[in-house]
């Protein structure tokens, strides 16, 4: 018995049991170490690449989990090499699983990988910006968001979420914004605050809210002082002019809420 037990034949089991349970947590050990890898180095440096060049979520969502299946991918190639003999075998039936799933996702995401391409033509080469004003299909609408699947036009009747590889068949006027879609705020700080700061601070605010027009960049301006505080103006362009109202609500809460943490008091 103890002559059958030191070479791994006892009860049946084959003598090559103990390497491949010793391979497989070498495995363990490197799939576990790749994505350690990942969570704490990888994920931590493209995170400040996309707030650096201001990368909205959807798109950062997405290259984040591309990152992931290649290092992940990689890993278990990697690992392979623990199993010996049995690799070119490993290797044919990684191959066949790998392939199918890819085969399925490609056919089952057709339309999806279709409006991700094409949103990302339309970030690239931007024929319209969000808050400009389009005409498509004889309808006029204001841009609020430009995604990788869908973009967001408001119109008359409510928000349409137009399917990216829709859009860009089709022919649209990009109009220039009217005057409607001007909007101006007035807030008072104290008066020893830092004026550039306070105006940093707004334009980061209004990235932040979506009801209202990136670019042209807001317009921030100290218009008066006294004893007691500096007046700041400032004049931005809202996506809805009918949500005029709730748009400066919600960026002036922003506004109040970034300088009160920024140690800037609003009198």
């Amino acid at each position: 018995m103890s002559r059958g037990f030191l070479e791994g034949n006892l009860g049946g089991w084959p003598s090559g049991t103990p390497e491949t349970v010793i391979s497989l947590i070498m495995v363990f050990v490197v799939l576990g170490l790749a994505y350690t890898i990942y969570r704490l180095v990888v994920a931590r440096i493209m995170d400040n690449i996309f707030r650096r060049f201001s990368v909205e979520s959807s798109v950062a969502v997405f290259w984040r989990y591309v990152a992931l299946v290649v290092i992940m991918l990689m890993a278990t190639i990697m690992s392979i090499s623990f199993f010996g003999e049995l690799r070119a075998t490993i290797y044919v039936i990684l191959g066949i699983i790998l392939g199918a799933i890819v085969f399925m996702l490609i056919l089952g995401s057709k339309d999806v990988i279709m409006n991700a391409l094409s949103g990302y033509a339309l970030m690239l080469y931007k024929p319209f910006k969000r808050g400009e004003m389009i005409l498509v299909d004889g309808k006029l609408g204001y841009v609020r968001d430009v995604s990788t699947i869908y973009t967001e036009i408001v119109r008359e009747d409510g928000v349409h979420y137009i399917p990216n590889a829709e859009l860009v068949k089709r022919s649209f006027v990009v109009k220039p914004m009217d005057s409607l879609s001007k909007m101006t705020l007035h807030f008072n700080v104290e008066v020893d605050a830092d004026v550039e700061l306070v105006e940093q601070i707004v334009k980061e605010a209004v990235k932040q809210c979506r009801e209202v027009a990136p670019q042209p960049e807001p317009e921030v301006y100290l218009v008066d002082i006294n004893g007691q505080c500096s007046k700041i103006k400032v004049v931005v362009k809202v996506v809805n002019p009918k949500k005029r109202l709730q748009a400066k609500s919600t960026l002036l809460r922003a506004i109040k809420e970034a300088l009160m943490r920024a140690g800037i008091r609003v009198v």
